[in-house]
C-alpha cells in the first residue's frame, strides 16, 4: 500500500511538473539558474520514481535516491512559504504551505520503511 501511495504521489507530481513547468519554475529559489529546466528535470525524475514504485521495479539504492531527492527539493517548499506574496500565492492558507514542510520527512520516512 505504501509503495502504491508513494508511486502515485511521485507520478502525479511528475506529470504536474511537465504540464505546468512555469508554476514549478516560479517556486524554485531565484538564486538558481535555469529554473524552467530544473522544473522539467525534477518532473522527469519524479515520473521515473513513480513508475518504478508502481511497477515494483525499485531497489534499495533507488529508494535512497528518492529520499535524497526529497531533501534536495525541500528548499523550494521553504521558498514557497517565505515568498508567498512574490509568488502570487498569498491567497493560500499559511497552514497549507507550512504543512508541506514536514511532509518531506514523512515521505522520506515512508521510503525508508520500504527498504528491504
Amino acid at each position: 500500500m505504501k509503495r502504491i501511495l508513494m508511486g502515485t504521489i511521485f507520478t502525479v507530481a511528475g506529470i504536474a511538473h511537465l504540464l505546468k513547468p512555469e508554476r514549478f519554475a516560479n517556486i524554485t529559489p531565484r538564486i538558481l539558474p535555469f529554473r524552467t529546466f530544473i522544473a522539467y528535470f525534477t518532473g522527469m525524475v519524479e515520473l521515473v520514481f513513480g513508475i518504478l514504485l508502481l511497477t515494483r521495479k525499485v531497489t534499495n539504492w533507488q529508494l535512497g535516491a528518492m529520499q535524497k531527492f526529497l531533501w534536495a527539493v525541500f528548499p523550494a517548499n521553504i521558498y514557497m512559504y517565505t515568498h508567498q506574496d512574490k509568488l502570487g500565492i498569498s491567497h493560500l492558507p499559511d497552514w497549507a504551505l507550512l504543512g508541506r514542510l514536514p511532509l518531506q520527512k514523512v515521505m522520506s520516512d515512508t521510503l525508508e520503511d520500504m527498504k528491504r
